[in-house]
């Protein structure tokens, strides 16, 4: 009888230690399967920032083609004919918003003394801008001028 009872002991013992490996087990892959959530979610917070870090170095590149742009462009187009010259930026705005209604190519130039021009059209020599100039004081203001960008 003392065998039966050690060898049934025996069974239990080691039939409930079988639910303890199966709980460690359990438990390993929950650990391991957490940490895969955590490895996605920061390989997914990487991509996001090389994204983001992607967009911003094109938009930056854009910018910088822009400004290449409008610097050869100033370049290029130096003689400007000029229809108003005001100190009060307002003042210049609603007058280069009034001439670009009637449908000219307006600009807002500032010189050295931070005044504000009004341009109605910038050109590559000289003698388009005088032959401009007397277009735009017979049609625009007879005070017009034409002022050098440098």
């Amino acid at each position: 009888m003392r065998k039966l009872v050690f060898i049934l002991s025996l069974i239990v013992l080691f039939s409930s230690g079988c639910n303890m490996f199966g709980k460690k087990k359990r438990e390993e892959q929950a650990r391991i399967e957490a940490q895969r959530k955590k490895d996605s979610i920061a390989n997914a917070q990487k991509k996001a920032k090389a994204l983001k870090l992607k967009k911003q170095k094109e938009e930056q590149a854009k910018k910088e083609a822009a400004r290449k742009a409008e610097e050869e462009r100033r370049k290029l187009y130096k003689f400007h004919v000029i229809v108003g010259s005001f100190k009060t930026p307002q003042y210049a705005t609603a007058y280069n918003d009034l001439m670009g209604k009637k449908g000219y190519q307006t600009e807002i130039l500032t010189n050295n003394y931070n005044f504000q021009m009004v341009s109605i059209g910038a050109y590559k020599s000289w003698r388009e801008a005088v032959v401009e100039l007397g277009k735009a004081r017979d049609a625009v203001e007879s005070t017009s001028w034409i002022y050098i960008r440098e």
